[in-house]
């Protein structure tokens, strides 16, 4: 028992995932295994309908038996049969289908592309708001540690009677406050977890600090994933309904059919007029010269589609520029909200440490004390968040740059 008993008083060591980690993790995920999925079913969409334009062999072969025999029909015959068939012209629909389903294809990639990224910049907003959080736990906890510290020389005072018992509970109430906002911060960092385990489908219990984020060159700024997707459904939907105004041009199909019989009567006739080979060529055409219009206004509903898709992306294209421009201008109140911050940590640590001083000579009392300790906390805080808000912004800048943020960290 006194082998093990050291193994048993040694610290769990988990491990603390990294930003890059954590995003490479999560984009194999399994909402963007489906996405995969789904280009890979449209391309094999696309490599069958290619395949259906190919000419096709069929064989057959039938066994026949008739009741009453005539000089026409054998008792039992056997035939065998090939056939070759081949679409020579269709109106142009193959050409339109072929481009339909290529940008099907790409609008699926793109899409893929854009789970990515989405899912890139809600990953390191999660991770820079838990840092965030850590910085409020761990300037919380300062701020507890020092309260106790104030408690307990206050206690002394106040059971030799230099302090009144309300001095005293204001402390406690203080202190019990902060005590509960830590409650509070270790829950939300257990939600960010959380949630990061939904996204990286791994348990994940701490994570690694010291990840930064490179400023991007704004001069390169490029169309989004997601756009770029909606770019080419639209693209699918204008290939799909010159395919259906296609029903309107003539069509020509070749078939040739070889065949090879035995009969078998009970009766032969003297005469057999019936053939044992035979092989039939035929070419069809066809042109649909009227249909009340139903291919024309086929044609235009889809076409309505189409017009519908493109305003929808000149939209988002319009939205995604103000997102860049917003972006931009984020970034630059993040920066200068760092120097502010800055700023008043040192005001509020100055201001901390001349009425700490007054306050244990007595010349205060120990409302302003609290007061100025709390601003000081406060201060802290703020500067903190500020720096891992600049971060977040610059992810976000990132984004809406239709660039990767792997690439920058």
């Amino acid at each position: 028992m006194r082998i093990f008993l050291p193994i048993l008083c040694l610290p769990i060591f988990l491990y603390a995932y990294t930003l890059d980690e954590l995003i490479e993790l999560s984009q194999k995920n399994r909402v963007v295994e489906s996405a995969a999925h789904i280009v890979s079913a449209k391309e094999k969409a696309y490599e069958s309908t290619k395949s259906s334009y190919l000419p096709t062999l069929e064989l057959g072969a039938t066994y026949q038996n008739v009741y009453e025999e005539t000089v026409a029909l054998a008792e039992n015959s056997v035939k065998i049969q090939a056939s070759l068939k081949y679409t020579l012209y269709d109106g142009g629909k193959k050409g339109t289908l072929y481009n339909q389903l290529k940008s099907d294809i790409e609008s699926s990639k793109e899409s893929v592309e854009a789970i990515k990224n989405s899912i890139s910049l809600d990953v390191s907003r999660l991770y820079f708001e838990f840092m965030a959080l850590n910085a409020d736990k761990q300037a919380t906890e300062q701020e507890i540690e020092q309260l106790k510290a104030e408690f307990r020389r206050l206690e002394l005072f106040y059971e030799s009677g230099s302090v009144t018992k309300d001095e005293l509970d204001k402390i406690d109430a203080t202190l019990k406050n902060a005590l509960v906002s830590l409650y509070e911060i270790d829950l939300e960092r257990e939600k960010i977890l959380h949630a990061l385990e939904y996204y990286t489908t791994q348990k994940v219990d701490t994570l690694q600090s010291g990840a930064k984020i490179s400023l991007i060159d704004e001069s390169s700024f490029s169309i989004r994933a997601d756009i770029k997707s909606l770019e080419f459904d639209a693209e699918a939907l204008l290939y799909e309904a010159k395919g259906r105004k296609s029903e309107n041009m003539p069509k020509v199909y070749f078939d040739n059919t070889l065949s090879y019989s035995d009969y078998y009567f009970d009766n032969k006739p003297a005469t057999n007029f019936l053939v044992d080979k035979q092989n039939i060529a035929m070419l069809y055409a066809s042109w649909n010269i009227f249909d009340f219009g139903s291919t024309t206004k086929s044609y235009e509903s889809k076409y309505e589609e189409y017009l519908s898709k493109k305003a929808t992306i000149e939209h988002e294209k319009l939205k995604a520029d103000v997102d860049y421009r917003l972006a931009k201008k984020s970034l630059e109140i993040a920066k200068l909200k760092i120097g502010a911050t800055k700023a008043a940590l040192d005001a509020a640590a100055s201001a901390y440490e001349l009425i700490k001083f007054k306050y244990q000579n007595g010349t205060i009392d120990n409302v302003a004390y609290l007061l100025a300790l709390s601003q000081k906390y406060d201060a802290a805080r703020d500067h903190e968040r500020a720096l891992y808000d600049l971060e977040i912004k610059k992810a976000e800048l990132i984004y809406y740059s239709a660039k990767d943020i792997k690439e920058f960290l």
